[in-house]
């Protein structure tokens, strides 16, 4: 950031009683008045006693002067424009103290730039966040701490294991921000407005919670809080230069969050906010739950849903998210939509208790942009309280990577439809095979392997469509009545009752997991 004369006056503001600055030069450097001097460069601001300006008006176009008032300032130099000048209280200040004073202000604007330099050169590091918070932390001395935009702890640095200030020791523990912070926070409306207006830090003086103050400030990209970071007020005092600083690291760490896929992107919106705290809290506060639906004004229907959307990781994924999210955040009025983790989730609720929330001429729709824009959904089944967000949300996900797995085609896919290969895949990772498999059903292999038959694919063809034998011999390409005398040849080989359903289900999990483990 460039150093100008009004931001010197600023910094001066202690011990100058006048000023006229009638062209805010930009300055470099600065340098005491020696007598005679002619000729003044016009990026450096001069150091003197009123009793040492020239008597002569110098023929520069430009003069910057840092004066301090032994004296009347004479005539010529308050009238003329070439003059900048700034006049200090001899009273308050010395020749020597405002020399050490201007050096100081010009060693700032160095100190920044070397900050930057750091900045810029672990910013492409795997660790990158923790590295420019480390950095922040050695310029600024104080406890810094950076949370998302659903208040989760992203990283903090500060000396001690422990913290005189219980607030951020309890968040550190939890995770979670305490209800009495929560509740100061949603009555502080000056606080809330800056945080959805203001780019600039918010000193936050709470002395009933916290024992320090608190400056924060948001992390921003694409009119978007993606993360906060936070200074305590615990080794040094609150300075201007160290929020200049703050807001670097607030531009650099927006950078690197927003090219990290895994991280949370929030809309400034309480509705945003409710969707963000139930996915990203692994024990959800019911009491939390029921004031933030409260606050955004939110009002479900009976049984809500999800739909997890990707596009398989393509090279323009960002912009694309963002640019489906908006669309779909139209499409689905009345429901949530947001960018998690460089996907999009929607939560969509419904009176009815079916496979897809979506009614028929929507879904078609719905499937048209999905197809147009090369993007794959999975959708969770229906369940009734946001308590239970986190084992939905991944049961969307897991639609999508179950449909892959069996190499299914099309865009959309439902977590209803791959219950049982979830069940059998989760069996199998604690216990052996053997212990799911049908017996009779090997009798049926070893019968196929034997005679070069196919009655395990009839079987599966039959199941896979629902017991319809006209569907099903369709599919096999073979006439109805042979796939009648199939099935009774199953039966008479390894003794299972198909018309029974609880054989069904179990001849159905024993092919999905001789299909996972094949």
């Amino acid at each position: 950031m460039a150093k100008h004369i009004k931001n010197l006056a600023d910094f001066l503001k202690k011990y100058t009683c006048n000023s006229h600055i009638s062209n805010d030069s930009m300055i470099k450097s600065c340098r005491c008045l020696e007598g005679g001097l002619k000729v003044f460069c016009p990026d450096i601001i001069y150091i003197a006693y009123i009793s040492e300006l020239p008597d002569t008006l110098p023929l520069s176009e430009v003069i910057n002067l840092l004066v301090i008032g032994d004296k009347e300032m004479p005539l010529p130099f308050m009238k003329e424009n070439k003059f900048n000048w700034i006049l200090c209280d001899s009273s308050l200040v010395t020749l020597p103290g405002l020399i050490n004073l201007t050096e100081e202000f010009f060693h700032e604007e160095l100190t920044l730039y070397q900050y930057k330099e750091e900045m810029i050169s672990v910013l492409g590091d795997q660790d990158a966040i923790k590295k420019m918070l480390e950095i922040t932390y050695r310029y600024i001395g104080n406890p810094l701490r950076v949370i998302d935009s659903a208040h989760n702890p992203v990283v903090s640095c500060w000396d001690e294991d422990q913290l005189d200030e219980p607030q951020w020791m309890d968040y550190k523990k939890n995770q979670i921000f305490s209800q009495k912070y929560n509740d100061i926070c949603s009555t502080d409306y000056a606080f809330q407005r800056h945080m959805l207006n203001s780019s600039t830090p918010y000193i936050m003086n709470y002395p009933e919670i916290y024992k320090h103050r608190l400056r924060i400030l948001r992390i921003r990209q694409s009119h978007m809080n993606i993360a906060f970071v936070s200074e305590l007020e615990y080794n040094r005092p609150f300075t201007e230069f160290n929020s200049e600083l703050l807001q670097v690291f607030a531009h650099f760490a927006g950078i690197r969050l927003c090219n990290d896929t895994h991280f949370y992107c929030s809309y400034d919106s309480p509705v945003s906010e409710v969707l963000l705290y139930v996915l990203k809290t692994q024990q959800p506060n019911p009491e939390k739950i029921r004031l933030l639906i409260k606050k955004s004004g939110l009002h479900f229907k009976k049984y809500l849903y999800f739909i997890y959307i990707t596009d398989n990781e393509l090279p323009d994924s960002r912009e694309k998210m963002v640019y489906i999210c908006t669309l779909l955040d139209k499409f689905f009025t009345g429901g949530l939509t947001q960018i998690i983790e460089g996907k999009i989730v929607i939560l969509l609720d419904s009176d009815q208790c079916l496979k897809s929330p979506l009614e028929d001429d929507r879904l078609q729709n719905f499937l048209q942009i999905l197809n147009a824009n090369h993007m794959f959904a999975g959708v969770s089944r229906a369940f009734l309280d946001l308590t239970h967000a986190c084992h939905a949300f991944e049961q969307a996900k897991k639609a999508l990577d179950l449909s892959r797995q069996k190499d299914c085609q099309g865009h959309l896919f439902f977590y209803e439809d791959y219950i049982l290969e979830d069940l059998a895949e989760t069996y199998l990772l604690h216990n052996p095979q053997v212990h799911m498999v049908e017996p009779g059903l090997n009798l049926l292999m070893e019968y196929d392997r034997i005679h070069g038959t196919a009655l395990m694919e009839s079987l599966t063809c039959y199941l896979d469509n629902q017991l319809d034998l006209q569907t099903a011999s369709d599919r096999l390409h073979i006439h109805f009545n042979t796939l009648k005398y199939r099935i009774q040849k199953m039966k008479d080989i390894t003794g299972l009752d198909l018309s029974k359903i609880d054989i069904i289900i179990r001849v159905r999990l024993s092919l999905i997991v001789l299909k996972v483990t094949e």
